[in-house]
């Protein structure tokens, strides 16, 4: 069997294994299980195929494949919870392909180098291109999981009760470059910490202000405004998707910290 015929059962076997998985959402809400259970599955996977000629391989190299594979799924987290969710799905999409490009560039030289110095392989394209495809598999699955789990775009009155989402009557005052504004609540999505001051973001413009997102939190009302980390405060009116680890308002994700999760899902079911 040959070694690419072997990665293509691999790619297929691990994304059947893990969108299996994927099923049985409870074991997906904590990340380092998560992850766990996708470094099994692509392992396993690989295993299956290797099976024949493990044993065909002189010491250290029945076990490199393996190594391999551990640290190829740890640059695919790391591309996908960095690149991904930090810049790609943010807009800094340019800076997202600059970054991909340049560590793919840098993963593709070195591997060449310690494959020419220590493993005296002097054929390295394919497995050059085998570290492309498992990268390009890997974003593959980690796109069909966001689609899979995240939860339906469903209107935000599906989501939260109605007490929670009551628009509030009144206006936020701030000064913004030495001149008071008063910023309506219901045009408010969210604001954002910027250690003493705050930017507080409309459908239409940002505004920052000299102000801590404490006091800010003091003066907006509950509800409809929910803090759900040390950098957010959101307007649940605005919330278009809630996710088990952040909500989403129009294109933009906001994270929902560790030590709120609970503060945040008591004000999502509050009556």
């Amino acid at each position: 069997m040959t070694n690419a015929f072997r990665h293509v059962i691999d790619l297929h076997i691990a994304s059947a294994l893990y969108l299996v998985m994927m099923k049985r959402s409870w074991l997906l809400d904590n990340f380092l299980i998560r992850n766990l259970l996708g470094l099994l599955a692509l392992i396993g996977a690989h295993y299956l195929s290797d099976l024949y000629t493990i044993d065909q391989r002189p010491g250290f190299s029945k076990f490199s494949p393996y190594l391999y594979l551990i640290s190829l799924y740890g640059w695919l987290v790391f591309h996908n919870r960095i690149l991904v969710e930090r810049l790609f799905m943010r807009g800094k999409r340019a800076y997202y392909f600059a970054c991909f490009a340049l560590c793919m560039a840098m993963g593709s030289f070195n591997m060449n180098l310690i494959l020419h110095n220590d493993f005296a392989v002097t054929h390295t394209l394919p497995l050059l291109v085998n570290f492309w495809v498992y990268t390009i598999a890997g974003i593959g699955v980690y796109i069909t999981y966001r689609q899979l789990y995240s939860s339906p775009k469903e209107p935000v009155s599906t989501l939260l009760p109605e007490p929670l989402l009551s628009k509030e009557s009144g206006s936020f005052s701030c000064m913004v470059d030495g001149t008071r504004l008063e910023i309506e609540y219901t045009d408010i999505q969210y604001v954002e910490s910027l250690e003493n001051y705050v930017k507080v973001i409309t459908d239409k413009k940002t505004y920052v202000t000299r102000l801590t997102l404490k006091e800010a939190e003091e003066r907006l009302p509950k509800p409809p405004f929910v803090r759900i980390s040390r950098s957010y405060i959101v307007n649940a009116i605005h919330i278009n998707n809630k996710e088990p680890d952040s909500v989403w308002i129009g294109s933009k994700e906001l994270r929902i910290g560790k030590v709120y999760k609970r503060y945040v899902a008591e004000q999502f079911a509050s009556e």
